[in-house]
């Protein structure tokens, strides 16, 4: 990775300019059927995320 910043860093100057917008971007045709599976397993992820988040603990519940 270290290398890679290395490289890309050397001449900003001469370098072509991009932008890449990852939050407006839309699927292709081709795309919709990989964009809807991802789509399904981050949404699962979410709730999952969520639940893991409001996880209190089971200190007590062990203990006795």
């Amino acid at each position: 990775m270290g290398n890679l910043i290395k490289v890309l860093g050397k001449d900003l100057e001469n370098c072509p300019h991009f932008f890449l917008d990852f939050e407006n971007a839309q699927p292709t045709e081709a795309e919709t059927a990989v964009w809807n599976q991802v789509s399904a397993v981050l949404e699962e992820a979410h709730g999952i995320l969520a639940e893991l988040q409001s996880y209190n603990g089971a200190g007590q519940e062990i203990r006795e």
